[in-house]
């Protein structure tokens, strides 16, 4: 077996889902799986002030209500390709309110067609 990532993206700009799973289908070839997820600040920005000080909250309120995570098993040689994809598609994901994507070791894959 090649060594193989478990490559996530979690999307907070998701009017830009479509665009980025076509693009991720179009040049790195692989499918992926789409979850609808809730970020910890956001649930925490919708805590009544009873539960979370006040002056805390301004600092954690986020423009997006819910985020996709985006999850694929990938070649360990497609990573660099799978990034430069995502950056295509979300511009500067290091900007607030955008996104976060990472990659971790598979150690064993069952039920995946290589």
């Amino acid at each position: 077996m090649k060594n193989k990532v478990l490559f996530m993206v979690v999307l907070n700009e998701t009017e830009l889902l479509d665009d980025l799973l076509l693009k991720f289908s179009d040049e790195v070839g692989q499918a992926a799986t789409v979850i609808d997820s809730v970020g910890m600040a956001q649930h925490l920005s919708q805590l009544d002030e009873t539960k979370i000080f006040s002056t805390i909250k301004p600092l954690i309120i986020s423009n997006h209500t819910e985020n996709k995570t985006i999850y694929s098993v990938i070649p360990e040689e497609d990573l660099d390709l799978a990034r430069q994809t995502v950056r295509s598609v979300l511009k500067d994901i290091g900007k607030p309110d955008t996104g976060i994507m990472f990659a971790v070791p598979v150690l064993f894959q069952e039920g995946i067609r290589e």
